[in-house]
This record gives C-alpha cells, sequence and structure tokens, in this order.
C-alpha cells in the first residue's frame, strides 16, 4: 500500500541532477547483478538529460515519485508507434524505485500515472525492455499482468 503522502508529477529540469543520481544507483544495481556497464559519467549524463529533454528537440519525459522533498524514484518515457499491431504507445525506457521504498507501491503508482498519461495521449499500449538479469523487477512486472513479447530481442544500432 502507499503512503497517502507519496505524490508522483513530471520532473523538471531542476529534477535532472536527482534523476542522474538515482540512475547512477540503478547501474550499481544491475552491476551488483552481473551486468556489464561501462563506468557511470554523471556530468556527462545530466547534459544528456537536459538536451534531450529540456532542449530545443524533447525527446523524453520524466516523472519523479516524492514522499515531501525525499526523492523515491523515476520514470523515463517518449511516445512511438508499434507496427506489429499498428498501435500508438507509450515507451518507457526506464524505471526505478530506491531500495527503501521498493514493495511500497510506489513503481505500481508510476507505472499506472503512465498509463493515464497514455490514454490522455490517445496510446494504446504501455510498452518497455527489462535486463533479463533483473528478476525482481520481472517479478514485478508479471504481477501487474505484463506479457512478455515471445519472438522479440531488443536490437541496437549506433548512429
Amino acid at each position: 500500500m502507499m503512503d497517502a503522502d507519496i505524490v508522483i508529477r513530471f520532473a523538471e529540469q531542476d529534477d535532472m541532477p536527482k534523476i542522474v543520481k538515482m540512475a547512477e544507483e540503478f547501474a550499481d544495481y544491475l552491476s551488483a547483478l552481473g551486468e556489464v556497464r561501462a563506468p557511470f559519467d554523471a556530468e556527462a549524463n545530466l547534459a544528456k538529460l537536459i538536451k534531450h529533454g529540456f532542449g530545443t528537440k524533447l525527446l523524453f519525459s520524466a516523472l519523479i515519485a516524492e514522499n515531501h522533498s525525499e526523492v523515491l524514484g523515476y520514470a523515463i518515457f517518449s511516445y512511438g508507434f508499434w507496427a506489429d499491431s499498428f498501435q500508438s504507445m507509450i515507451f518507457m525506457t526506464d524505471l526505478f524505485v530506491r531500495q527503501d521504498w521498493r514493495s511500497q507501491g510506489v513503481g505500481q503508482a508510476m507505472i499506472e500515472e503512465l498509463r493515464r498519461i497514455g490514454r490522455y495521449n490517445d496510446c494504446e499500449l504501455l510498452m518497455w525492455t527489462v535486463w533479463k538479469g533483473n528478476p525482481p523487477a520481472r517479478k514485478f512486472y508479471d504481477k501487474l499482468g505484463a506479457i512478455s513479447l515471445q519472438g522479440e530481442t531488443l536490437m541496437a544500432l549506433d548512429i
């Protein structure tokens, strides 16, 4: 059950240092699970968040979960189109809840807020990826009723 004092709101530019700090915590968590990662460059990542979230070409939006002045987690998302089913979507690229606040409804509340935002923006799907080496996250998403897209593999190519 989520604490009544927890607020989920759109992140502002001044929140980006907080998101970078939590993203570093997330990177450390995934590294501890065995994911091989490049060193975390907080300064460069902050510059990228500000450029792509608040610059001339906006590529993402973010939510912040907080309890009074304490930041509990974040979700980063953008909009897109899933051509396999011809459906509009909101694509969550990151969801992180700080260790002390996990299993208290914060992540579920952020997912519900993303669904609400998606419906408001005529999206039909909420989609995301989850690293196979993160069983707690997979269990969380399974409990929400999410389905794994069998036969799909996330691909990436530098441009």
